[in-house]
């Protein structure tokens, strides 16, 4: 009966009764103590209640008897690790995991439609992956003998929104094979990823697969953390490890209950429509007081040099050749912009809304951080920024291309590529 109780009280339902003030209470704190993922919060809470009332059903109908009550739930038990080794084996037979790291979301073979809203792109369009989870054609037979490079970066290189065919690494690859006809792209670019998560995408992804070269758009994302404390601290959950993140990376169907999970009782957003929004420029309230040296202000350079240095040296050690790019944005540091509201700053308690001028001169560390390293470490760094004008008329917001966009930034990575071209 104690089991029997135990589950009755364990049910969420009942949990969000007795912890009304703070809503789901202990599943607060199952979150918190086992990571931002939120794993345990409900799929945790609601094992735990099946596991109470089905022990609790067990004993008593098998009160009158502890060995057949141990050998009813030891049956329990086995039958019930058998079941979720099944499940396991089906959803993985369903819907494959990737082939590399579990903490990099690269999905093979996976296909979306999406319906954009965005300036300069098509209403709709096609997210496919291939056998690796990159987006892009399939990886060539004739892999040794053909020119590939893989692309690595943030949203500014997935270009979720834009279709297959009009992101920027698969126009680069047209572009290329009109002069290098044996030449692929794969675009291995992550949302959300900073220098951080690049590190393990070379050491998990392009370790094994041993492209050419490997093309890294980088600096957006570190910039980001660096000028917000929380998620610099937090880092993108892609980043992140320890058990429970090994835990939900190797399992299909943790990562099926997971999502489910966040859907029905997270209240998260299941996009019907695009997430980003068209750039609307609002005037800056009140001025941020800003040091005479702008670095002062971003904590997490000398991480981003360091990270820098490790993923040259790792491609190195790979014999895979390292070419950099520095973040194009649509704003500058002229006077146009310095009226224009940006992003939020929030560092060691120092808070403000940057403008968009400021937030360009902030870019622009990064990107020299960027072309300084790459000289002393003695690889090649494009300055992409320089090459792409501030119109409107090339991003959908502060620093997404549109489709027009892509297109220059396959033209002109097209054109650096095909001046420095080594053969394999």
């Amino acid at each position: 009966m104690v089991f029997i109780a135990a589950g009755v009280v364990l049910n969420p339902w009942t949990l969000s009764l007795i912890f009304p003030r703070d809503g789901f209470h202990v599943a607060g704190i199952l979150e918190k103590s086992m990571g931002r993922w939120g794993l345990a919060s409900t799929i945790l809470i609601w094992a735990i209640d099946a596991v109470c009332l089905a022990a609790g059903v067990i004993l008593f109908l098998n009160r009158s008897s502890m060995k057949k009550a141990f050998f009813a739930l030891s049956m329990f038990t086995v039958s019930s690790v058998l079941s979720l080794g099944v499940m396991e084996v089906a959803v993985r037979i369903i819907s494959p995991p990737n082939m590399f790291s579990p903490y990099l979301p690269l999905r093979p073979h996976n296909k979306m439609e999406l319906h954009v809203r965005l300036s300069g792109v098509s209403t709709m369009a096609r997210n496919t992956t291939n056998m690796w989870g990159l987006r892009g054609d399939e990886p060539p037979s004739d892999w040794n003998e053909s020119f590939t490079v893989v692309v690595v970066g943030g949203s500014t290189a997935q270009c979720y929104y834009l279709d297959d065919h009009k992101t920027w690494p698969y126009l680069l690859q047209e572009k290329l094979r009109r002069v290098v006809p044996k030449c692929w792209v794969g675009n291995g670019g992550i949302s959300g990823h900073s220098t951080r998560a690049h590190i393990l995408f070379v050491r998990e992804a392009i370790a094994k697969m041993r492209p050419t070269a490997a093309l890294l758009l980088v600096g957006i994302n570190d910039l980001w953390y660096s000028i917000n404390e929380e998620a610099r601290v937090q880092g993108n959950p892609a980043e992140q490890a320890g058990w429970k993140y090994f835990a939900l990376g190797n399992s299909r169907l943790l990562q099926v209950l997971f999502l489910w999970k966040i859907i029905l009782f997270d209240n998260v957003v299941v996009l019907n429509h695009s997430a980003n929004e068209d750039f609307n420029p609002e005037p800056v309230a009140q001025k941020m007081a800003l040091p005479g040296d702008l670095r002062q202000m971003l904590p997490s350079l000398d991480e981003y040099r360091k990270n820098l240095r490790t993923i040259i040296a790792d491609l190195k050690a790979m014999n895979v050749r390292p070419i950099f790019l520095t973040q194009p944005l649509l704003f500058d540091s002229t006077s146009v912009w310095k009226s224009v509201a940006c992003w939020d700053y929030s560092v060691s308690g120092k808070k403000g809304k940057l403008s968009a001028a400021t937030y360009a001169r902030l870019l622009d560390i990064f990107n020299d951080e960027l072309k300084k390293v790459g000289a002393e470490e003695k690889v090649e760094v494009f300055d992409l920024a320089s090459e792409i004008p501030h119109p409107k008329k090339y991003f959908y917001d502060m620093m997404h291309f549109n489709e027009l966009g892509a297109n220059l930034v396959a033209e002109k990575t097209a054109g650096y590529l095909l001046m420095h071209f080594k053969k394999k």
